[in-house]
């Protein structure tokens, strides 16, 4: 009878403290994907045509380091004679139509092309975007660079990141969308993907085996590490990473159906390159040698290029000029034959 009692009480104790766990874990789970449905004013005014850094403590990463970058001048990037048309994508399977802008250089007749796809709680109007996209356009690609779904001016769903299992989805769409309305060839896509839009590039490659190229800029690899260094970086102990990710769940939302390792695997023969930085507080620089290493273990060719001291993405402000040749380089290589 006692041992029934303490069983029993056991019991209720083990339920009370999952249920706690399941209720902290659901609001770090919301509290940690929200993202803006919609444009940061901070963001507002970029366009292919004129963009500038994001204000003091808005930038990519935090603490005085990035005060140095607000109102740097950026010109040399911008493209106000290269056409931009303005672009709606209807996905044909779900109720999500994605915000783009064509970017089509008038200096040639390329077919080679490039998706450039934002971080999150970002958009295309981002600098770090739209660098490597106007980088893109005078280097002769022609560029999508489009807002993935509850960012931008994307279709709002339910103002959360889904950690790039439904945004890889939008690519995906992008790219078809590319065949289908402009006749570009599969194997004359790629995609440059930035932070949270590179671990969506690399999911892609795990649903998509046609897309020619990956260009990865901060990636997240380690899927565990680093939603515990976001979870940390977001203000909760990291332990609660995983009440989050169980949270996640029961909402339906598998934030590791798909992992980044799931990518490399699945790229094939396909040309993958890392781009940085080595200071990187959002997204630790082992992320990119973890990936490398995994990379080369199952026998995948993989570049590293690693931004010496730069912090998250800035590595586009501190060496522009090799950024760009790093870009130019590899696409031509991949996606001009």
């Amino acid at each position: 009878m006692v041992l029934r009692k303490f069983l029993t009480a056991l019991a209720v104790v083990l339920v009370l403290g999952i249920g706690i766990l399941l209720v902290v874990g659901d609001y770090v789970y919301r509290t940690g994907t929200a993202v803006l449905c919609g444009i940061h004013p901070y963001h507002l005014g970029n366009t292919p045509a004129r963009f500038e850094t994001a204000s003091q403590g808005n930038g990519p990463f935090k603490g005085s380091g990035w005060d140095r970058w607000v109102g740097h001048d950026l010109s040399r990037w911008w493209i106000p004679d290269i056409p931009v048309e303005e672009v709606r994508i209807r996905d044909p399977e779900r109720s999500v139509t994605i915000a783009g802008w064509w970017i089509t250089p008038t200096s040639g007749n390329s077919k080679a092309t490039v998706i450039v796809a934002h971080g999150i709680n970002s958009s295309r109007h981002n600098f770090d975007t739209l660098m490597p996209a106007t980088m893109l356009a005078q280097a002769g690609f022609n560029v999508l660079l489009i807002d993935l779904r509850d960012q931008g001016d994307t279709t709002c769903e339910d103002s959360r990141h889904s950690a790039g299992q439904d945004e890889s989805d939008d690519i995906v769409t992008a790219a078809y969308w590319l065949k289908s309305a402009k006749a570009i060839p599969m194997s004359q896509i790629g995609v440059h993907g930035v932070s949270g839009g590179a671990l969506a590039a690399m999911i892609t490659a795990a649903k998509n085996p046609e897309i020619a190229a990956f260009s990865l800029e901060a990636p997240i690899f380690d899927f565990n590490k680093a939603a515990t260094h976001e979870v940390e970086y977001q203000g909760f102990p990291g332990f609660l990473w995983r009440a989050a990710y169980w949270a996640a769940r029961v909402r339906g939302t598998d934030l590791m159906a798909l992992t980044p390792s799931d990518g490399i695997k699945r790229m094939g023969e396909r040309p993958l390159q890392v781009l940085h930085g080595s200071a990187d507080s959002r997204v630790p620089y082992h992320n990119a040698t973890d990936l490398v290493t995994f990379a080369r273990a199952i026998g995948k060719s993989v570049t590293l290029h690693t931004f010496a001291d730069a912090n998250h993405t800035e590595g586009l402000l501190l060496e522009p000029d090799r950024y760009y040749q790093e870009l130019e380089q590899f696409f031509s290589g991949a996606l001009r034959y």
